[in-house]
């Protein structure tokens, strides 16, 4: 999760992703690792996500609720684009340690 050198825009779309929990496992898609991307240019943000498994039948219900959190903390953007990409594909590593100890890892 790469959040340095962010723009004030780009901060508070991260803090809204931060509001998006995986329900599977009850901890945000920031802190699991799950948000690739997040840019604004133009006024439109970009979003790209991932899914813990390819075949997690809630990435519709996350995707959406993404896209609303950040609508919700900017509703300036003209445009609010939340993609889900599979490459690279998510690996626990990608959690913050924070994360890792609410799922009994180190």
């Amino acid at each position: 999760m790469n959040q340095e050198r962010n723009t004030p825009q780009q901060e508070a779309i991260w803090a809204a992703l931060k509001t998006v929990m995986d329900p599977e496992v009850g901890i945000n898609i920031v802190e699991m690792g799950m948000v690739y991307t997040v840019a604004v240019t133009d006024n439109k943000a970009k979003v790209e996500i991932t899914m813990t498994s390819p075949s997690c039948p809630l990435h519709v219900t996350i995707t959406n609720e993404a896209r609303q959190a950040v609508v919700r903390a900017l509703p300036s953007l003209a445009e609010v684009d939340v993609q889900v990409v599979w490459e690279p594909a998510w690996t626990p590593e990608r959690m913050s340690d924070a994360a890792k100890k609410m799922l009994g890892g180190r």
